[in-house]
């Protein structure tokens, strides 16, 4: 026997009917599952194939209907821990129908995230069983499983920092459908709307965060970032005060307003919050470079000098090479020019 089996399906005879639709199931979504009596020949000892197959799994599924352990599976436990603990395989205690909790007596069990079917066909049950059993989420079907409001807020957030801002908005609507109060959601799917250029499908969702949260500083900070985006630099600063009152010491908003204001002209007012900015956050690279632009739009091109110069030494101290040899370039051409 040299093949590797995604689980090994440990259960009690009596629920062998249960257990056979589990790994129908489960072939169906192209995993390759262990069941003693598809792998044993007639004629070979249980024990002794058993424990030849043990080795070639890569997970286990400890499956507990209202009968308990059966004897054979007891001992089926023993090794998969075993195994667990020495080769780290998941194992995944798995309750069938009418099977609520992890039995007393099951110490080592009761320590694993288990999976725990409503009804033999429960698609969210296989869903996270699938789950367990590769370690990687399966993807998500809306008609068939049913998931909470965080566990498709959770999907969503790592398609988001995966770059798939599509999918995000997705699941965030699935999560937002469930819990329609769900303000991060909302903010959430507002920066996903951000990042594929749709600034006023984000405004609506920054506004949809506000209003169920009404001191929300991110919100207003990014819809002040989709407004200045679409070229509202004064409806951009309006939210950007908003996020500063709300929480004063916002490096972020400090800067962001400083842009804004710099696109206006009002290079005074940029310079009095890229100071702010840098007050606050002593390393803020962005706020010296840009505060070092507003100095030389007045005339004071030493103070952008010495701007620049200490933004090229943050960003070489952070490893930022592209931006460091941009403010070096920027000291260049400002002494050629004097």
């Amino acid at each position: 026997m040299s093949q590797q089996f995604d689980v090994f399906l440990a259960h009690n005879s009596v629920d062998k009917p249960q257990v056979r639709v589990i790994a129908k199931k489960l072939r169906e979504r192209g995993l390759k599952p262990w069941l003693d009596e598809e792998q044993i020949p007639p004629g070979m000892s249980f024990q002794d194939e058993i424990q030849k197959a043990i080795p070639l799994i890569k997970s286990a599924a400890i499956i507990i209907g209202t009968k308990g352990l059966g004897t054979w599976q007891v001992m089926e436990l023993r090794s998969l821990i075993t195994k667990f603990v020495n080769q780290k395989i998941p194992v995944i205690p798995v309750l069938l129908p009418g099977v609520n909790n992890i039995p007393s007596d099951l110490l080592f069990l009761q320590e694993l995230n288990w999976v725990k079917f409503e009804q033999i066909d429960d698609a969210t049950a296989f869903y996270r069983l699938q789950w367990g059993i590769t370690q990687v989420k399966p993807e998500l079907h809306p008609k068939t499983v049913q998931l909470t409001a965080e566990e498709w807020f959770n999907s969503a957030y790592n398609k988001g920092e995966s770059g798939d801002y599509q999918g995000a908005i997705a699941d965030y609507n699935q999560a937002i459908n469930i819990k329609p109060d769900y303000a991060l959601a909302y903010y959430n799917r507002g920066n996903a709307k951000y990042n594929l250029g749709d600034y006023q499908g984000a405004i609506a969702d920054y506004n949809q965060a506000i209003n169920i949260k009404p001191d929300y500083a991110d919100a207003y900070n990014n819809r002040g970032n989709a407004k200045y985006n679409l070229g509202d630099y004064q409806g951009a600063i309006a939210d950007y005060n908003q996020a500063i009152n709300i929480k004063p010491d916002y490096a972020l908003a400090y800067y962001n307003r400083g842009i804004a204001k710099k696109n206006l002209g009002d290079y005074q007012g940029a310079i009095a919050d890229y100071n702010q900015a840098i007050k606050i956050k002593p390393d803020y690279a962005d706020a010296y470079y840009n505060r070092g632009i507003a100095k030389y739009n007045l005339g004071d091109k030493q103070g952008a000098i010495a701007d620049y110069n200490q933004a090229a030494q943050l960003y070489a101290q952070q490893n930022k090479m592209v931006d460091y040899q941009d403010a070096l370039n920027q000291v260049k051409n400002l002494e050629k020019g004097l």
